[in-house]
């Protein structure tokens, strides 16, 4: 064996247990069903539509989502047991016994609260959260919306203990910290919504034209935080990325890097569904709606655009399950250098790049309204 290949195999991190992939994509699955049902709620649902076939499609998805997300809220605690300084194999961790020792290891060093103090407050938020999502059964109206907002609130709280640990000291820590959070919030939110609209709209196709009318104005307002959302995985993603690849080289002279590849190209996927949606056939169903062919828009809205949504959501899943893979970085197994620090040209960049992609993502939207607009006889707003 030569030395290159034994250096190879030492750089080749080892494939995470199954249990571990389970876990994570549970993880992550329970945050973005939960989150993606509080959004379609509490911010999606048009008020002229509560009621109706659309709000009784997506309620309809809550009994399946409150019990997944409390297997995988569980499921993630015992796994955070057995990666823990405790020696436990997983299938201990899920015993409840162990959740005292678990509470008693110390905090780590630069830490706050310890990271088990933490993951029990996240279980805590979970739980209420499945809480909310049974609340939701028995609401209606006014007071349905105002508890899916603070459920939303409580999945994105969530999604962020894990990250508010450790102290921030610095502007590269503080970089970081808001960069890698925003990653998980936006991904939170976009897969989140994605999941819940593609399973609502599947369950309401026989519902005719007054629910393709409400999910026609779903699909409209879930682009504009399908929007923000990818710029914020956008920039966030490029940083990510810098901090832990090195050079082009890396991307298939490492694991971390051929890994990240395959992740990107399925982003790249639900991205350009997504500008498909935005620049075809949302303007495809207002000029059907424009024009009185109600035919057309219930096979667009109720048929079409599910389908073309469960792709970019099966594509999500793809994501979800690359995650457990991306351990350690590409510059640690190619022996490479650190990233440089977070400074202000750095920033300047950064500042830059979102400002273009906003640019862009608004152009695009612009550009598919004054299409729908013109080719209706309509001027555009």
């Amino acid at each position: 064996m030569t030395s290159l290949t034994l250096h190879l195999a030492a750089a080749a991190p080892a494939a995470p247990p199954l249990w571990r992939i389970l876990t994570q994509m549970g993880y992550f699955g329970a945050l973005s069903l939960s989150g993606g049902l509080f959004l379609a709620l509490a911010f999606l649902l048009p008020a002229t539509a509560r009621g109706g076939a659309a709000e009784r499609a997506l309620r309809g998805l809550v009994p399946y989502i409150a019990v997944f997300t409390v297997v995988a809220a569980y499921a993630q605690y015992a796994g955070r047991i057995a990666r823990s300084k405790l020696g436990l194999s997983f299938a201990e961790s899920l015993s409840p016994a162990r959740i005292g020792a678990y509470l008693g290891l110390p905090k780590e060093k630069g830490a706050w609260i310890s990271a088990a103090a933490m993951a029990t407050v996240q279980l805590a938020l979970f739980a209420l959260a499945v809480v909310l999502l049974l609340a939701l059964r028995r609401l209606h109206g006014r007071s349905m919306a105002v508890v899916a907002t603070a459920g939303f609130a409580v999945v994105m709280l969530a999604a962020s203990a894990p990250s508010l640990t450790t102290a921030v000291v610095g502007m590269d820590a503080a970089a970081n910290r808001v960069l890698k959070l925003a990653h998980i919030l936006a991904c939170v939110v976009w897969l989140g919504g994605l999941f819940v609209l593609a399973a609502a709209g599947l369950r309401a196709r026989r519902s005719g034209v007054d629910g393709a009318g409400a999910f026609e104005r779903m699909w409209v307002r879930f682009s504009a935080w399908a929007m923000g959302a990818v710029i914020a995985v956008g920039v966030s993603g490029l940083w990510l990325t810098w901090v832990h690849v090195g050079s082009f080289a890396q991307f298939v002279t490492t694991p971390y890097g051929r890994y990240l590849v395959i992740k990107l190209l399925l982003v790249a996927g639900m991205v350009a569904a997504g500008v498909y949606n935005v620049r075809v056939l949302i303007p495809a169903i207002r000029r059907a709606r424009l024009a009185g062919d109600e035919d057309t828009v219930v096979r667009l809205a109720l048929h079409h655009f599910p389908k073309v949504v469960t792709a970019e959501a099966v594509a999500g899943v793809g994501v979800l399950l690359i995650v457990p893979f991306l351990s350690g970085s590409a510059r640690k197994q190619a022996d490479g250098a650190a990233a440089g620090p977070f400074d202000w040209e750095t920033f300047g960049i950064g500042a830059l790049l979102v400002v273009l992609l906003i640019g862009a993502c608004t152009a695009a939207v612009r550009l598919g309204s004054e299409r729908s607009s013109g080719a209706a006889g309509v001027p555009a707003a």
